[in-house]
């Protein structure tokens, strides 16, 4: 059996090293001095576990010095490998995603960017339910080669759903 030290469960160690080291305060000096050693290495090696994690949250409350493009991609890869195709009809089409669920601080900007294309009436995103119904003038939206190419897949994705 092979020991993972990344899922190895460090909190009741850490608690008896903490309470040792505040127990042991008017016990002896040695006594305290290895407890607080034994503390602080476990914690060091509990920040090292969860590394990824904090630099997350700190990025989260402080910003990041990653490039801002990397982030955007990902986040919108990862959205639109999340769609799903829920109805289609050529100028109205409901997309699902999980992600527009959870992410309701996506809904304004997301509706705006998609709105912004040539052709498209409106987007309007349902927070509760993670459907994005978006309503488009056909012929307009078919002079974009790549819009009408997009047009297309969905329209492939839903004949697969039937």
């Amino acid at each position: 059996m092979q020991c993972d030290l990344k899922n190895l469960p460090l909190g009741l160690p850490l608690t008896v090293a903490s309470v040792g080291t505040v127990a042991t305060l008017w016990a002896g000096k040695n006594l305290h001095a290895g407890f607080g050693i034994a503390w602080a290495a476990l914690t060091f090696f509990h920040g090292w576990q969860h590394h990824k994690k904090m630099r997350a949250d700190a990025c989260r409350l402080f910003g990041c010095n990653t490039k801002a493009g990397e982030k955007t991609a990902d986040t919108l890869t990862a959205l639109r490998d999340s769609f799903q195709v829920d109805a289609y009809v050529p100028g109205r089409v409901r997309l699902r995603s999980s992600l527009l669920a959870v992410n309701p601080q996506w809904q304004q900007s997301l509706e705006e960017y998609i709105q912004s294309f040539t052709g498209v009436n409106s987007a309007a995103i349902n927070t509760l339910t993670g459907s994005l119904l978006i309503t488009y003038d056909v012929e307009t939206l078919r002079q974009k080669p790549k819009l009408a190419a997009l047009e297309q897949q969905i329209a492939e994705l839903a004949a697969k759903r039937i």
